[in-house]
């Protein structure tokens, strides 16, 4: 191939795509969109595929919350940015519905949007001075989930805090504070350099419900339940048992996850947007 033609050689852009599997209304939006971005010479890519190396230029997923936490715990290593269409329950943290799906896709083929970014959680297990397991986390990780009470040891940037028993202990970032940490009755956080350590239904306690902390602060949370052994669960999606005497260590990830917002509301707008929908769902 002449030098002439190498460089005149046009590459070709790309979008990856992920579908809840359970949801046929999403899944036909996704061939809809297929289409879409096909007429515009936009190839079309999986996140497996992505995870092997192939560039993507943004992720849409369909479905709900669940399905755009995977895909963007799954691409943040590759600082692809991420959309979400709802398609579930509640859809707090997707940008759009499907009603207005054509009308996004012509926004993002047209690179006319606005990237927000998101703080992540870092989690690292260990067992006898053993790291065991690691994950990422967007929204937070929880340390129980077990069906008994157990008994974790907090300690706060290298200072023991508390020893709490309950259901577990929920520590979240500012994505993850209007979902499970919510719930369990953490406060809502509406600025992105703070985390939020929330004791779930704790029967005993030296210390507060929750806790407002930086974002830069390490906590440290000591198993001390026995024979019962909690999980270690991030996003609700990923998980490990862990015993006695293991550690749980959280803090900032070096990684950012990057949501495709269309700037046309604020934090409170979205927070009442995400109640609302709430309210009428559950009537």
């Amino acid at each position: 191939m002449s030098q002439t033609n190498t460089e005149n050689r046009t590459v070709r852009r790309a979008f990856g795509i992920y579908c809840r599997p359970d949801c046929p209304k999403a899944d036909k939006a996704l061939e809809k969109s297929k289409r879409f971005l096909q007429v515009h010479n936009i190839d079309i890519v999986t996140l497996e595929d992505i995870e092997n190396g192939y560039p993507a230029e943004a992720v849409l997923a369909f479905g709900g919350d669940g399905s755009l936490l995977h895909a963007a715990r799954l691409v943040a290593q590759q600082h692809i940015p991420v959309l979400g269409v709802n398609f579930g329950r509640i859809g707090y943290l997707c940008t759009v519905n499907s009603e207005h799906l054509e009308r996004t896709l012509e926004r993002l083929v047209n690179k006319d949007y606005h990237l927000e970014q998101h703080t992540m959680l870092s989690c690292q297990v260990y067992e006898n001075d053993q790291l065991i397991w690691s994950s990422q986390a967007l929204n937070e990780v929880l340390v129980g989930g077990c069906n008994r009470t157990v008994c974790l040891e907090v300690i706060i940037d290298g200072v023991k805090f508390a020893t709490v028993r309950g259901d577990g202990l929920i520590l979240a970032t500012k994505t993850g504070s209007t979902a499970y940490s919510f719930s369990a009755g953490g406060p809502v956080l509406l600025v992105d350099d703070v985390l939020c350590l929330v004791a779930s239904n704790a029967v005993f306690s030296s210390s507060i419900r929750s806790l407002v902390l930086s974002a830069d602060t390490t906590v440290t949370i000591k198993n001390l339940t026995y024979p019962a052994k909690p999980y270690v669960v991030a996003d609700g999606q990923k998980d490990c048992t862990i015993n006695k005497n293991a550690i749980v260590e959280l803090k900032k990830s070096e990684l950012k996850s990057n949501f495709i917002t269309f700037g046309n509301t604020s934090p409170i707008q979205d927070l009442h947007r995400g109640f609302q929908e709430l309210m009428m769902r559950s009537l």
